[in-house]
């Protein structure tokens, strides 16, 4: 049984009283008198939090609130041995996170204070929510219409509950570059430059980030601002061109972004921007962040001394591939936020590969160069249907690399915060990536998402993936049954990590993949008895996939917005019904109806070395059909 720890309000800075009681919903701290007393004492340095035990006492001795939260997170984790004092730096003033709430998923406010509790518990005393149109504007009906946009006072709510934990809530939002969800709508016709930018120059886009900035001045404290400007690869190249003729990228840019800076400054905000267009218009558009880039003085001359660049890299794994980008950052303007990432994006699990291969050499390197801000964002790219709950593990690892936690000490801290074990709620995470004999960079055309969305006739990622991975298939076949046998037990389970969903992926994936396997083995041979065991196995892969969305449904609802979910089960009704047409295919094949199977007889023609080149993406557009979708 966990040990309660009792705190009394008489002693214990007030600063810290609502917290308390706000953490008592989710960790065992009470307020009263009881066997276990905490005590809390300001003093220490900022970012820093010592624990010491005393007999039946605790004391925090902290530098800030969040500091405070950070050291009951410790205790709550292991309670010190008698005189032992465990003490934490947290080797940056700003550690934060960034949610993505703009691909479809866009969390509840109640589940996001969960997890606000969860990340004070971390050490993390920032966080962004990335809404693109995800928030309600005044008088702009059509602004995030039917996607679950935040309405001004939950915006308001969330803030204050953030400030109570320690917590900087700063708004992230976009005022040029990926507002196609926006700019699709015929009302926002005048403001639209190409199908995901802003036409700069035009009055009425200015009007419009003006009410943008103005909702975000309003709803949330916090006098900074994140608006975006990243990926503005056809910036100018729409209707810009025809109506004020062709510009440099820099030029459209600096003149944008004076603007809005000029529209933060007086709402009383100081902005940042993604810095990646910076290093793009001057070099390689096809590199995220290009060394070489040549950025011309003038340009250098046009960034405000007032806006700060965020300079975000989920990829790299040399400490001194960052090392070098953060000194062109200063020589750019001055010292970047860094922005590392937690992998969600394209996933289904949490990646924990490709995150602890990515995050670990990036903080040495913020370290190193003394960098003072850093946040870890959370991607939804392709309809956010990560289970995104499984990425507080990774949030949980990236807060130790930033304190230097032990990964020992990490188990205890995330049982203690999250109520599942850390490397139980890791489980999830091999539903990604199984094993390939020679994998590209983290195995990345093996995602999971690839074989879900993969049409279960065309087979386009199958046949790829098996040309450049021969002898591929059956090894994950194998993977996915050993896990699905793993993963079993939670069925049922109402975990804070969803490992029954976790569950009922791994189940279906190995489903699939050995419907495939003996579908292409029974229809090379025209083996009668075969592809009547395949068709009879057809019911069940219906069952699997409606077991499935039933598993999306729950804990999509339980924690995000039901806006969004509509995508998702379009997409498994489409998979089911692409079942149910192999079923029939087969049918009619057996019954002499049709005398082959024309999508596998397409895939069958083609060369090894166009299979090879076949894959597109791992995005559900380009796998589920060549056609328009």
């Amino acid at each position: 049984m966990a040990v309660v720890f009792q705190w009394q309000a008489e002693e214990t800075p007030a600063e810290l009283h609502d917290a308390l009681r706000m953490l008592s919903e989710q960790v065992p701290v009470a307020e009263g008198r009881g066997a276990v007393r905490l005590r809390f004492a300001a003093g220490a340095d900022p970012g820093e939090c010592q624990v010491r035990r005393s007999g039946d006492e605790v004391t925090v001795t902290y530098g800030g609130v969040s500091d405070a939260l950070r050291g009951l997170g410790t205790a709550l984790a292991r309670v010190p041995e008698d005189r032992e004092v465990v003490s934490e730096q947290r080797h940056f003033a700003t550690l934060g996170i960034m949610l993505d709430c703009s691909r479809n998923a866009v969390m509840k406010v109640e589940h996001l204070k969960w997890w606000l509790r969860c990340l004070a518990l971390f050490g993390y005393n920032m966080v962004m929510l990335y809404t693109e149109d995800t928030y309600a504007l005044p008088d702009e009906p059509f602004f995030g219409v039917f996607r679950g946009a935040y309405r001004r006072d939950e915006l308001a709510e969330l803030d204050t509950y953030a400030s109570r934990l320690g917590i900087e809530l700063i708004a992230c939002i976009q005022t040029l570059g990926h507002l196609e969800q926006m700019l699709k709508w015929p009302a926002y016709g005048e403001v639209r430059d190409t199908e995901r930018e802003l036409l700069v120059g035009e009055p009425k886009t200015y009007e419009l980030i003006d009410k943008m900035v103005a909702q975000c001045s309003d709803a949330f404290a916090s006098r900074r601002i994140h608006v975006g400007m990243d990926e503005t690869w056809t910036l100018g190249r729409g209707r810009f061109l025809d109506l004020r003729g062709h510009k440099s990228g820099y030029e459209i840019l600096t003149e944008h972004l004076a603007k809005v800076v000029d529209i933060c400054r007086r709402h009383g905000l100081r902005p940042m921007i993604w810095s990646d267009m910076f290093f793009k218009f001057g070099g390689n558009m096809h590199t995220d962040y290009d060394v070489e880039s040549g950025i011309p003085d003038e340009v250098r001359d046009a960034i405000p001394e007032d806006l700060d660049l965020v300079y975000w890299d989920y990829n790299r794994e040399e400490e001194e591939d960052y090392l070098r980008l953060i000194e062109r950052h200063r020589q750019l303007a001055r010292d970047p936020i860094m922005a590392s990432g937690v992998w969600t994006w394209l996933r289904l699990w949490y990646g924990r590969k490709e995150t602890e291969a990515t995050v670990a050499p990036c903080v040495r390197a913020c370290r190193k160069a003394g960098l003072k801000e850093i946040f870890f964002t959370m991607w939804g790219d392709d309809g956010g249907y990560c289970e995104f709950d499984s990425a507080l593990t990774g949030l949980a690892f990236a807060a130790a690399e930033c304190y230097g936690e032990e990964l020992g000490s990490l188990e205890a801290r995330h049982k203690a915060v999250c109520g599942i074990g850390y490397e139980e709620s890791l489980l999830g995470s091999q539903i990604e990536f199984p094993p390939l004999e020679v994998q590209n960079r983290w195995g990345a055309d093996c995602m999971a998402a690839a074989t879900l969305w993969d049409d279960p006739l065309l087979g386009m990622h199958w046949r790829s993936l098996d040309a450049r991975h021969p002898g591929h298939w059956p090894k994950a076949a194998e993977h996915y049954r050993a896990l699905s046998a793993q993963l079993a037990r939670h069925r049922g389970e109402r975990q804070a990590v969803d490992l029954a969903h976790a569950a009922a992926l791994a189940e279906l994936l190995s489903a699939k993949i050995g419907f495939r396997m003996k579908l292409e083995q029974a229809y090379s041979k025209r083996d009668r008895g075969e592809l009547e065991a395949v068709l009879d196995s057809v019911p069940g892969l219906v069952g699997l996939t409606e077991q499935l969305e039933e598993s999306f449904r729950r804990q999509w609802l339980r924690r995000n917005k039901p806006f969004g979910l509509e995508a998702l089960q379009v997409r498994l009704g489409g998979l089911r019904q692409r079942f149910l047409e192999a079923g029939r295919a087969l049918r009619e094949l057996l019954a002499g109806e049709q005398e082959s199977i024309a999508e596998l007889d397409e895939g069958l023609s083609l060369s090894e070395e166009t299979l090879g080149r076949l894959y597109m993406s791992s995005r559900y557009r380009g796998l589920a059909t060549p056609g328009i979708l």
